[in-house]
């Protein structure tokens, strides 16, 4: 009983979490961070590699008791921004008039900033309190300002670094048709995994609280209620890292980002439904949501003019340099006129801030899957400056395995088969990169066949920089790893948000409910954003010993 069990499970935890406006006293972990449990045998089921899994116990402080630990937060390597869209819709999932919203869109933002500014300066119990350390960072007052695309938005002046930038961070999504509005949330650039979870969780709540009762923020990267698909009305988490030391290190974490763009693809579908109903049957079988014909992402699947497509003569190219000869083969490649208009690909590295941007994940249900999927994308730019430091090229897997793998994982996430571009040789690779074609590919005796294999050698190969940078065993990366290495309460890996929605609805089928899981959505939208440790997929974390050090 997925559905009524977590409802069950956040009420308890509502009623015994103490007012948010009171000062939380920290508390030892109950366990302690990285302790390995009982033994979990999955010898039996060829989809999982690695050898002795076990129960691994991360991190169970409350966020109340995470947030104001400000010495030990963790830094992130790279600054991070997130982008963050979000559906706005009626009790019956329908979109409200665009031209009313104009002067509705309005009032929302101005209470949004009143209550913005209420929470700076004066502290709202229906807020956590704002750690210092952030509050000094905000260095002027929120305030409104009419923008030619967006309309009417909140901005707040954030510093980082030794610089200040201005965020419109509260508003509509200016890429979106007068048809009816998206929601776009923008948190600063941030360099702690912490304060990012703070702006994420307090934007969300900011808009809960904002929107009239008629209206609902819904997390989710295409209306379940939708009828057909509508160009421009789907949602994603845009990720955005600057802070690079050099124009060669930023090019070089855009490729490596760029060779796992299946992988986060399969990571973080989210948008399985559409008119009520998946594009199939949903199959269980011993446990696991296989759903083999169910779309996982109708957003990637039907949006090809906001992101990059299949067509591996025109996807985003492998890039060593940013000059101005690198700038024209990028776009002559993805068959552009201009940088404006190129910048609509799954991921671009020439933004007017300096950062790269990845478009391609899908909008997800809970804030802890939006910073975990962060964290990888961090970790994989970490990679990549190691292999500057040392004076390496980051390998290329090219274009035709990318898109591949891409397709696949749109279509069925992590069960896609995984399959690379037969110029692509694995004793070629290695000679270069022994490590990356052994995680990238799998070893020759043994190479990769399905995506959630793939994800897992993602995850081998970038565990000494989770390690490292202390987010192997953070909250936050905690329902990533679940969705390929396990447990999960009720259902067995692989299985993403996407399959959560799969698994409410049928969930609502087998027991004889009326199958729309708008109002489920609605719901966990405002429980994961309130406490953004809290995610959808239950249970204890297992690992087995190659990711464990």
């Amino acid at each position: 009983m997925i559905r009524l069990g977590s409802k069950k499970k956040q009420k308890k935890e509502k009623k015994s979490k103490k007012s948010k406006s009171q000062a939380v006293k920290l508390s030892k972990s109950s366990k302690k961070v990285g302790q390995i449990g009982r033994q979990i045998d999955r010898s039996h089921d060829r989809l999982f590699l690695g050898t002795d899994y076990r129960e691994v116990f991360i991190d169970d402080r409350t966020w109340g008791e995470i947030l104001i630990d400000v010495q030990n937060w963790t830094r992130l390597p790279f600054s991070h921004g997130m982008e963050m869209e979000l559906i706005i819709a009626d009790d019956n999932g329908n979109y409200p008039n665009g031209d009313e919203m104009v002067y509705r869109m309005r009032e929302i933002v101005k209470d949004a900033i009143v209550i913005m500014d209420q929470i700076l300066y004066e502290g709202r119990s229906d807020f956590y309190p704002v750690p210092d350390y952030i509050r000094q960072k905000v260095l002027a007052r929120p305030w409104g300002k009419e923008d030619i695309e967006k309309g009417y938005v909140m901005d707040i002046r954030y510093q980082i670094g030794n610089y200040s930038v201005d965020i419109d961070t509260f508003g509509r999504d200016g890429n979106v048709t007068a048809i009816t509005y998206i929601l776009e949330l923008v948190t600063p650039p941030c360099e702690y995994i912490e304060e990012l979870a703070y702006w994420a969780s307090t934007l969300f709540l900011l808009a809960k609280n904002t929107l009239p009762k008629d209206l609902h923020i819904i997390a989710s990267a295409v209306n379940p209620s939708s009828r057909e698909y509508q160009r421009g009305l789907t949602q994603g988490d845009h990720h955005h890292l600057g802070g690079f030391e050099s124009e060669v290190e930023k090019v070089q974490a855009y490729s490596m980002i760029r060779n796992f763009i299946p992988h986060l693809i399969a990571l973080s579908t989210n948008s399985p439904i559409i008119n009520n109903r998946p594009t199939d049957v949903v199959k269980v079988i011993n446990g696991r949501i296989t759903a083999p014909n169910c779309v996982r992402s109708l957003r990637l699947k039907n949006n090809a003019s906001m992101l990059s497509n299949n067509d591996p003569r025109h996807y985003i190219p492998y890039l060593s340099s940013s000059d101005m000869n690198a700038q024209n083969m990028f776009l002559q490649i993805v068959a552009k006129a201009s940088m404006e208009d190129a910048r609509f690909q799954d991921l671009f590295p020439f933004t007017d801030w300096g950062t790269i941007e990845l478009r391609v994940c899908d909008a997800q249900i809970s804030i802890c899957r939006r910073i975990g999927i962060g964290l990888i994308i961090q970790a994989l730019c970490y990679k990549a400056k190691k292999f500057v430091k040392h004076k390496k090229w980051v390998p290329d897997v090219g274009s035709e395995t990318i898109t591949f793998n891409r397709k696949g994982a749109i279509e069925r996430g992590l069960i896609s088969a995984f399959k690379t571009d037969s110029n692509l040789k694995y004793d070629n690779l290695k000679k270069y990169d022994p490590n990356f074609a052994e995680q990238y590919l799998g070893p020759s005796n043994e190479p990769t066949r399905y995506m959630m294999q793939a994800v897992q050698r993602l995850f081998f190969y970038i565990r000494d920089e989770l390690k490292e940078l202390g987010f192997l065993y953070s909250p936050f990366l905690k329902p990533l790893l679940q969705s390929v290495f396990g447990t999960i309460s009720y259902a067995e890996p692989p299985i993403t948000e996407a399959e959560y929605q799969l698994s409410l609805y049928n969930h609502k089928l087998t027991t004889g409910e009326n199958t729309n899981i708008l109002w489920d959505l609605i719901y966990f939208t405002v429980v994961y954003c309130q406490d953004p440790i809290n995610n959808p997929l239950t249970g204890i974390l297992t690992l087995p010993k190659e990711m464990r050090i």
